[in-house]
């Protein structure tokens, strides 16, 4: 009798896909068969497959944005039944390095990507601890931000934001719209910049206190009327750009706090005055990936109805048309492309 088998969409190299069949992974005495419900498209998906991203191996199954039901569990897996909701983390984390040990996991030097059990797929296979359970009721689309929404967490806590202080989000994308809605948590003000019309709009339905479209409106002098002069005393670049690195940095309060969160490709040098960090005590950061505690605290904000991630997806593809899911993404086409794997009735 022949094994059941599964559908993934392989890379075998950069800019090529196919839909491979392959029998379904079995899991060890502490891994985790997750059928998976939906995988978001991450433009780090979209930057991997164009093959602008050293660091990837091919071929590869892409995707790491994934929400589904336990499919079957290992020997030693206690704490998950058969079909219950969860979330997949699909770095595994080596637990023994420096940066682990320090408290960094997000920063670990020997983490294991899954290059062959990625989320763009009938199925993943993964340790139990990189596994979320979920509430039954959670919608299954917004738990499926779990990954992107840790990392902006992240992000957000290393702006130590207190309640009545402002804070600039520049691009709103999904990534953009997801900071917004954390600073409001911490009781700040946002001001929300973007290009795309529609996006501002979204913008403002999520609770932004201002929205701008710098083409139009000249955004330092903005800053300057909407804080009197003072300036923003956070700021998010959910851009890859290091120009708007140098534009924002200037539009800080004094102790103003700026943070990269984009990747910025291909590489670029920042061209930064020295004394404006000086004599405005400035702090300049960025943030990379997440920790569980990150995750954990980005699904309670997805459960508790605090950040709206479900309203972020703007289309639903099926699995075999990932490709055109990439080239959306890549053309800032709608707001989280989202492809719908297996659903459950």
């Amino acid at each position: 009798m022949t094994s059941p088998t599964m559908r993934q969409m392989w890379c075998e190299q950069p800019g090529q896909l196919e839909v491979r069949r392959r029998p379904i992974f079995e899991p060890g005495d502490n891994e985790v068969l997750v059928k998976i419900a939906y995988t978001g498209i991450c433009p780090w998906d979209v930057r991997a497959f164009s093959g602008k991203s050293s660091s990837v191996l091919f071929p590869r199954v892409l995707g790491h944005e994934s929400s589904g039901y336990v499919a079957a569990v290992g020997s030693k897996v206690k704490h998950l039944s058969i079909g219950q909701p969860v979330v997949a983390d699909f770095i595994v984390k080596c637990g023994s390095c420096l940066a682990c040990r320090r408290g960094r996991p997000n920063l670990c030097r020997r983490p294991t990507y899954q290059q062959f059990s990625g989320g763009y797929g009938d199925y993943t296979v993964l340790p139990q601890q990189n596994i979320y359970p979920l509430r039954p009721e959670t919608n299954m689309q917004a738990a499926a931000f779990m990954e992107p929404l840790a990392c902006v967490v992240r992000g957000q806590e290393l702006l130590r934001l207190q309640p009545g202080e402002i804070e600039l989000v520049v691009g709103l994308g999904p990534i953009g719209l997801m900071h917004m809605q954390v600073a409001r948590t911490h009781g700040a003000r946002v001001i929300a910049a973007d290009l795309i019309p529609a996006r501002l709009e979204k913008a403002t339905a999520l609770g932004a206190d201002w929205t701008i479209n710098p083409q139009e409106t000249d955004l330092g002098a903005f800053v300057k009327d909407v804080t009197d002069g003072w300036g923003v005393d956070a700021a998010v670049i959910a851009v890859g750009s290091a120009r708007l690195v140098e534009q924002t940095l200037p539009m800080l309060a004094p102790g103003g706090r700026l943070n990269i969160f984009a990747g910025i490709y291909p590489r670029d040098e920042l061209r930064i005055d020295p004394n404006l960090i000086h004599y405005g005590e400035y702090i300049l950061t960025g943030s990379s990936d997440s920790a569980p505690v990150n995750m954990q605290r980005a699904l309670d904000f997805i459960q508790n109805g605090q950040v709206d991630t479900a309203s972020l997806v703007s289309h639903l593809l099926p699995l075999e048309e990932l490709g055109r899911g990439l080239e959306m993404v890549k053309n800032a086409e709608g707001l989280k492309i989202m492809m719908q794997i297996n659903v459950e009735s």
